[in-house]
């Protein structure tokens, strides 16, 4: 059973010619994006992260307060983004399990 969903491939043709490949609906476009949206995201945060700290480090010595409060700030917002998106990612395990499973095209 599939709730909520729109056929958007009379407005956008997305689904290729002849039907082949592409995309049908709203929900497929999100299925194919989230789990890769959220693949690149975890990377930009785990290399901010790695540069953030590794600038902390560097500067702990040095005399320049406006640096490494600037790293700080930077590793603070990467972790944030970082737990923000672990969120979302339980967020859709949950309605996943509420659904039973209409959403299992999102490759969780």
């Amino acid at each position: 059973m599939r709730l909520a969903q729109v056929d958007i491939s009379k407005v956008w043709q997305l689904s290729g010619e002849n039907g082949n490949g592409g995309f049908s609906s709203l929900s497929d476009i999100v299925s194919h994006l989230l789990p890769n949206i959220l693949l690149l995201g975890g990377i930009i945060s785990f290399v901010i992260i790695i540069v953030a700290g590794i600038g902390m480090i560097s500067g702990a010595g040095g005399g320049d307060s406006h640096e490494a409060e600037s790293k700080k700030q930077a590793l603070t917002y990467a972790i944030i983004g970082l737990v923000t998106m672990f969120g979302a990612y339980w967020i859709l395990q949950i309605i996943n399990f509420v659904t039973h499973g209409s959403l299992s095209g999102l490759g969780f």
